[in-house]
């Protein structure tokens, strides 16, 4: 039986209430992505709520993996006690040893950097959104990261993304997955402790869409130039979510003790 713990950064949505909450969409793509033959167990931590895991618990009780969700909230809060008490957690799990290997999605991928004390802040390049392409970097493709079966060579990936903050910095023994036009640092990975994603792999294209269009009619983040460039692009994108969650089960698993 593999266990794994979902930490929640955020209340449900009702313009995506057919998707459920962020911890259904992650649950319902690593299920889409595990082996047949695992066994699963996911424990979800209403973290917003201040509902932690115990680090104790953490250790001991059999956790193969943590998966962090996006959130609306800022990773770099200092006037939100969930969000302090969240990077100090986060800071004990990713420098003490003993602890399960960590994946994070947008929110989830940027609460690891300022936990380790990593810059981030508001996106001077503005709010990204779609499915947008990422270029892999030297590092990731060295790695053997994201590589296709069926293609030699893969330089690109293509995720869901939603996002206004970002990542300015790689942290200490860390390599940056790669980056796009408005963003630079699309991902971190460490070697069988880390992986983060700026994008959103559980989300279907519809979603990033229904998103990039609630920044346009909403929030005002966008134009409404902005909101036909990024549906054109989307339209000419194919989704590479589900692949790149085969690389959280590769992480989980303990397979990419093998990735050098």
């Amino acid at each position: 039986m593999l266990k794994i713990a979902i930490l929640n950064a955020d209340k449900p949505k009702d313009h995506l209430k057919q998707w459920g909450d962020f911890a259904d969409m992650a649950i319902k793509l690593l299920e889409e992505t595990r082996q047949p033959q695992d066994q699963v167990e996911y424990v979800t931590f209403q973290v917003y709520k201040d509902d932690f895991p115990d680090l104790k618990d953490l250790k001991s009780s059999g956790y193969a993996g943590i998966y962090i969700t996006g959130s609306v909230f800022d990773s770099f809060a200092n006037d939100i006690s969930w969000i302090v008490k969240m990077r100090q957690l986060l800071n004990t799990i990713l420098t003490e040893p003993g602890y399960p290997p960590v994946a994070g999605i947008c929110f989830g991928h940027q609460i690891i950097a300022a936990s380790l004390g990593c810059k981030v802040d508001r996106n001077p390049a503005g709010f990204e959104g779609g499915v947008v392409s990422i270029q892999l970097s030297p590092e990731a493709i060295g790695m053997g990261l994201f590589q296709k079966a069926d293609c030699s060579g893969s330089e690109v990936l293509r995720l869901s993304e939603v996002h206004n903050d970002i990542v300015f910095e790689v942290p200490e023994g860390f390599i940056n997955l790669g980056s796009s036009e408005k963003c630079q640092v699309q991902g971190f990975y460490k070697k069988g402790k880390v992986l983060s994603f700026q994008g959103h792999p559980e989300f279907v294209t519809e979603v990033a869409l229904i998103l990039a269009e609630l920044s346009f009619k909403v929030n005002g983040a966008i134009s409404k130039a902005e909101l036909e460039r990024i549906k054109d692009q989307t339209s000419r994108q194919q989704n590479d979510g589900v692949f790149a969650s085969q690389y959280i089960w590769k992480l989980f698993r303990g397979e990419l003790w093998t990735v050098f």
